[in-house]
């Protein structure tokens, strides 16, 4: 129990890296077996369809013993600044010994291609999910999604952005992208004036992550920050939304969610806002700070009983 804790543990404090370091990349082999939960199963490196012209994968974590009838999904979208980070580190991993099937999805980093190759990308792992709904033994009407900083304002893009625009080409072609439930763990919502407050912005400089996820400054393409915002997005008829943000972050500032809610709120889509006093932008207080409320442990929980709510009943 000790190891798994610990493991998970990891998996959160790394996806939760706005500012992605390469060297800490998880490995290709994903989760060492020692280190998998008991009753787990994990399937390494999936095919799910292609990103431009290169194929994407997905890390998959589900009950060993098949269940008798088809089981909720969550969907995992990791973190780092949209220019680091791997699928292979399924940070819902642990909602597989809850009866979920969960997969940790690949995109295409910012190095790689701009926006909105990301939400495509995402989107298409949907899809795909969807439409190996019986292969996997899944309900394609029970679909969630959870990501961490980048991670997390992609599934908020996921919540909000039903646009054809956003499908992309990469498989699966007709086959809905909706999800039925969005857990947001601290992500940028709102760069319609740009990055204010977002690590790396200073004065008239733009935060270089968002930089280098758009392409083009704030000042010469504002028309593409906006289009990258899922705030812009909100609509009646948006799923549930559950939003986890630590108010002493530094990297995002808690605002970003507290706009979102606002925005929801007011559309009508059913959304809570888990402030996290003292937290950072691991969820974590600052050394020699008090410890950060709720802890660790009563997220984890928040985040069990909102799935177990949208997607199990």
């Amino acid at each position: 129990m000790r190891t798994f804790r610990f493991t998970i543990a990891l998996l959160v404090s790394a996806a939760c890296c706005f500012a992605a370091d390469p060297s800490r990349t998880p490995k290709p082999e994903g989760l060492p077996k020692s280190q998998t939960p008991s009753g787990v199963e994990l399937i390494h490196d999936v095919e799910i369809g292609k990103g431009g012209d290169r194929v994407l994968h997905a890390e998959i974590a589900r009950p060993e013993k098949p269940s008798a009838k088809p089981m909720p999904a969550v969907l995992w979208i990791h973190g780092g600044g949209w220019s680091g980070g791997s699928h292979r580190g399924n940070g819902a991993l642990w909602l597989a010994t809850q009866g979920y099937f969960t997969a940790s999805i690949e995109y295409r980093l910012s190095g790689e291609a701009k926006w909105p190759a990301q939400i495509e990308d995402c989107k298409l792992g949907v899809r795909w999910l969807r439409a190996n709904a019986a292969k996997y033994n899944v309900d394609p009407n029970r679909i969630g999604c959870w990501g961490s900083s980048a991670g997390g304002h992609l599934v908020a893009c996921l919540g909000t952005m039903d646009d054809a625009r956003f499908e992309g080409c990469g498989g699966y072609e007709g086959v809905s992208s909706r999800v039925q439930a969005v857990v947001d763990y601290c992500g940028p919502a709102d760069m319609t004036e740009g990055s204010a407050g977002i690590q790396g912005a200073k004065d008239d400089n733009d935060s270089k992550a968002l930089l280098g996820l758009f392409g083009k400054p704030f000042k010469k393409k504002p028309e593409t920050w906006r289009d990258g915002s899922p705030i812009v997005y909100v609509k009646p008829g948006n799923p549930p939304f559950l939003i986890v943000h630590g108010d002493a972050d530094r990297t995002v500032p808690f605002v970003q969610s507290e706009r979102l809610e606002i925005a929801l709120r007011k559309a009508g889509v059913p959304v809570h806002l888990l402030r996290v006093k003292g937290g950072g932008h691991n969820m974590m207080a600052a050394k020699d700070a008090p410890p950060a409320e709720p802890d660790p442990q009563a997220i984890r929980t928040a985040v069990t009983a909102f799935f177990d709510k949208h997607l199990k009943q």
